[in-house]
This record gives C-alpha cells, structure tokens and sequence, in this order.
C-alpha cells in the first residue's frame, strides 16, 4: 500500500513539474503537440489550458475525403466561410405574350355607292377568290340603258365632228364652231364611260384574293352601302396582335424574329417577325401593340386564333450571385464581399431574380470579386474570413476544399484552445472513418 502511494505521488509530481515547464516554456508544449505521440483527447486539451499561447500545428489529413468530412472550424481567429465568384449575366432575353391572331389582309365586302336587288350570287362561303371575282351580281336593266344612251350620243357627237372638219376645210365654217362640236364629241365619251362605271358597280366584285367568309345574303335580297355582302380574308400569312410590356418596348424593332404557338396546334411552332410597332402606350395596361406576321401556306390557321408569342431580345447586363449571399438589412440588400481575408460590406441593387441566380447592381461589385454565401452569421465588418472555396461554380462543379497548412495556424490568443481541441476532434473522427487497410493513410488520419 505505501509502495502504490509512493508511485501515485512520484506521478503526481512529474506532471507538476511537468505543468510547470510547459507553463514557463509554451514552446514545449508546442513540441509535444507537434510530436506523432498518441496523446488522448484529455491530454492535449489540459496542455492546451496550461500553455494557452501554445498552438498546435493542423494535423495532416490523409485525404481530401478526410478534410470535406471535417466540416468547417475556426483558426487563427478567421471564420472558416463557404464564398462563391461573382459573374456576369443578361436579363430576361426572352419575352412572351398572348396574341390574336389576324388574317394579313381582310375586308368585309358593301356595294360601292349604289343599291339595288341581288340577281345572283355567284360564289359560295368558303370559295377561294382571286381579285377582281364577281361575288353578286345586282340587277342593271337601268344601267344598261344608260350605256346604250351615252354610246348613241357618242356615235352622234364623232359624226358631227366629222361633218364639221369637211366644212372647215372648203372654208365655210369657222375654227370656234369646229372646236365647239370637238367638245360636245369629248363629254359624250365621258357620259358613257361614267354609264359604263355604273354598270360596273351592278357587279360586287372581291377586292382582294382570299377566302370568302359566310355569304350573308341571297338572291331577291335589297342592298345599299350599308349592306354587308361578305368578308374576303387573305391567309397566306396570318398578322398576330400582342402587347409587349413597356420594360421591354426599347428593345423591340422591326424585323425582329418572333416564335408562335398556336392554343389549338400547341406542337408547331410558327415563325415570323415584327412588322408593324404603335407609336404610344396604352396608358391603363403600360403596354405596347405590336404586330408580327407568321406563315401561313398550309392553312393550318384562321384569323381569330389566340397565340403563345416568344421574342428572343437582347438583355442587359449585371453582375450575378448566388440567391443565399444576398442578405438584407435596414438600409437595403447586401451581399458580405472577401477582400485580402476580411470581410466588407457591398450594398447591392436586386436587378432581377432567376431560379439560381440574382442579378444586381453594385458600385463595390466587380466580376470575379468573391462573396460569402455560408457561414454568413458569423461574418463581421472588417472581420477575417478564411474561404474552404467548395461553393458550387458557374458551371456546376464543385472545386475540392485545400488543405489547411501548419503556416495558417494561430501563433497565440485566447481562442487557440478552442482551435486546437476542434482541429484534434476533426483528425480522430477522419481516422475512424477512413478504411484501416492503408496503413499510411490510418496513421496520417490519426495524426
């Protein structure tokens, strides 16, 4: 019993003395830290308490594995962070709408000037036309006499012209008769050529060459100017009417390539461009007609179908981050910008928002400047931040996390405790999980 207290007392003292050097001397302290000894957990964290301005360099890790699993800690007093680069993009390049769509030329068909009863009606709903076709014919007794009239006093008017020439020329009639006679001939052709146009308009004719619509009256039928005969479309190409938002009105121009989906044939894709833009607003929708015209050979369309309109337009480009660096404040949105290892503060201005990127604009943003976006809680102004750099890039790859070197660990201060027992519980949990075939690695891992 005595020879057991003697050993406990003789241990008793070594680690005093022990304590003590190393309290005197950190630097110790420091070695032993430093040495490949299998020191338990207790250990390092009492040498640690005693020596407290003696930091223990950063275990080697014997994998990349190693080092993601270790998650993130503090060292040196810097705030390990998650930053991503910020980049450039455009704004919204694509625009969409709801049109209508129109036939590119349509005209709804009255009698011109003139009434009178439908004798025939010489085309049917749905006919293809071509310019110039009769549709109805009207009656023309009336004007037919009128022709014949005005070409009996023309005949009457050339025969007296004719007989009057004869005599100037034996001298017995003076020039002013002749001229006299020669106008009376000149109005008897235009009384019958305004008896022809009368005739004429006894014909309704399409003006234009397309389709006919729905014939809206029949033989026997009275008409006058007002009177709708039919309507004549031409659907070549059809014209779809939108209205584009007054944020993309500056960037539409004629010309400018359009995609159309029609409702009902939502599996073709119809293309064509802007023809024709409004000059104005319209001031209760902030919006802006706009025609395109579309092709129509098949004809697939009709005039009256509604429309997906797509416009492909050029953005402007901003700066763009990742959504979760964005943080707001009193005085507005901000993102936590990494400058020489501190962190700053840059008001930003949200441009736009997509499903994983927001474009802003900033006068303390550039493109390629490096900004927070975990570890945000624990950033300060001015404060120092150490990037892993494990932030997902542009294109969707993740850059493996360095290493922490011995030269990035604290030299003294009252956190080097702390820093020292996380970095040891990193170590013996990445030795627990790494395959104990390797030898090496099970004994880089320990470490």
């Amino acid at each position: 019993m005595g020879f057991l207290k003697q050993i406990f007392v003789t241990i008793l003292a070594l680690a005093v003395a022990g304590a003590a050097y190393i309290k005197f001397d950190p630097s110790a302290g420091r070695s032993l830290l430093a040495a490949d000894l299998p020191l338990p957990d207790p250990l390092r964290s009492a040498i640690l308490w005693i020596a407290p301005e003696a930091g223990e360099p950063a275990p080697e890790i014997a994998s990349g594995e190693g080092q993601r699993s270790g998650g993130r800690r503090r060292g040196g007093g810097a705030t390990m962070v998650v930053s991503s680069p910020v980049t450039t993009g455009s704004t919204r390049t694509r625009m969409r709408s709801i049109g209508t769509g129109e036939a590119a030329r349509s005209v709804v068909v009255h009698p011109d000037n003139t009434a009178g009863i439908i004798e025939e009606v010489v085309v049917q709903s749905a006919d293809m036309v071509e310019e110039g076709t009769v549709l109805v014919r009207l009656e023309r007794a009336s004007e037919e006499l009128a022709v014949d009239r005005a070409r009996l006093a023309l005949d009457a008017a050339e025969d007296k012209v004719a007989r009057f020439e004869r005599l100037q020329r034996a001298n017995t009639l003076s020039a002013v008769e002749v001229t006299d006679v020669t106008r009376e001939r000149d109005n008897a052709r235009l009384d019958l050529r305004s008896a022809e146009i009368a005739l004429g308009k006894r014909d309704i004719r399409a003006p234009i060459p397309g389709r006919v619509g729905i014939i809206a009256v029949d033989r026997g039928d009275l008409v006058s100017n007002d009177t709708v005969i039919a309507t004549v479309d031409d659907r070549e190409q059809l014209k779809v009417i939108f209205y584009t938002p007054e944020s993309f009105v500056q960037q539409l121009a004629i010309g400018t390539p359009v995609e159309a989906v029609s409702t009902a044939r939502p599996d073709t894709v119809y293309e064509g461009e802007i023809t024709a833009i409004d000059s104005r607003l319209d001031e209760a929708s902030r919006t802006l007609r706009t025609e395109a015209r579309i092709e129509n050979g098949s004809d697939d369309l009709r005039p009256g179908m509604s429309f997906s309109v797509s416009l492909s337009l050029e953005g402007e480009t901003f700066l763009s981050v990742d959504p979760i660096s964005v943080v707001w404040e009193r005085t507005g949105p901000i993102v936590w910008k990494i400058v020489d290892g501190k962190a700053q503060k840059a008001p930003v201005r949200i441009v736009e928002r997509t499903i994983d990127r927001v474009l802003v604009a900033s006068d303390d943003l550039a493109a390629g400047d490096s900004v927070v976006v975990e570890g945000l809680q624990s950033v300060r102004e001015g404060g120092a931040v150490e990037s892993v750099n494990d932030a997902p890039a542009p294109d969707g790859t993740a850059p493996a996390a360095p290493v922490p070197s011995a030269s990035t660990m604290p030299k003294s201060g009252g956190d080097d405790r702390a820093t020292a027992h996380g970095l040891v519980g990193i170590a013996q949990a990445n030795a627990a999980e790494q395959p104990q075939a390797d030898g090496q690695a099970s004994a880089g891992a320990a470490r």
